[in-house]
């Protein structure tokens, strides 16, 4: 494999790009600024709009880099490189991986931080938040995959919905958990094995989606 190759298209990728994530990191940190307003409702329109950044940032990333480059005929583009379908899909995942983990490790600590330095919220709060956090990363594997392997705006669009359908859902299902909403409120973080389980679940699908889009993409003799 060529190195040089797959560096000069992940630079590409981030020059395209690299306004969209500097939006999504303003868009997150405006969100939590909301919360030093204190008050019930600015910690509600606060926890909206942090996962609404999160979310888009997810969204968009493979819509831009992978549906609208195929989309769009750039791919036309490389063919006229010495590059191969691996190729190819190594520099996808990197850069779009890369590119959503800037904000996501940006933005996630900023959330755990700004909970333990203010107070305005329970700290018991902390696990969940990072339970809801790995959805926009789940998601944004799901999307990326699916650009990738089908090969059509249909996949992206469908995995789409389906990932924006299951947030709510998803919200509804954790409130029934025993004792994780209880925890949610105590004055300190508790780290039981209910919450250990469901952040290593959650953190094993994140490499099991993008293994599998790895794995099928390197069975396929053409990217185009």
């Amino acid at each position: 494999m060529r190195p040089n190759v797959v560096w000069q298209l992940i630079r590409k990728d981030w020059r395209i790009h690299r306004l969209h994530i500097r939006l999504t990191m303003i868009a997150g940190i405006v969100a939590l600024a909301i919360v030093q307003w204190g008050g019930q409702t600015p910690i509600v329109v606060r926890g909206v709009f942090f996962f609404i950044a999160l979310i888009l940032g997810g969204h968009m990333l493979p819509f831009g880099g992978i549906v609208n480059e195929r989309k769009n005929k750039n791919l036309a583009f490389l063919i006229s490189l010495p590059i191969t379908p691996i190729q190819y899909t190594t520099s996808k995942l990197i850069s779009n991986v890369v590119m959503f983990l800037i904000p996501w490790l940006t933005l996630v600590p900023a959330a755990v931080v700004l909970i333990e330095v203010r107070g305005m919220i329970p700290r018991g709060s902390i696990p969940i938040l990072l339970i809801l956090s790995f959805l926009p990363f789940l998601g944004f594997c799901l999307i990326t995959g699916a650009s990738l392997v089908g090969e059509s705006e249909a996949w992206s669009i469908w995995s789409n919905v389906f990932c924006s359908s299951t947030y709510g859902l998803t919200w509804y299902f954790l409130t029934q958990i025993p004792g994780l909403m209880i925890n949610a409120q105590k004055a300190a973080p508790v780290w039981d094995s209910t919450v250990l389980s469901m952040l290593g679940g959650e953190a094993a699908m994140v490499l099991v989606m993008l293994g599998l889009t790895y794995f099928f993409q390197s069975r396929k003799r053409d990217f185009v």
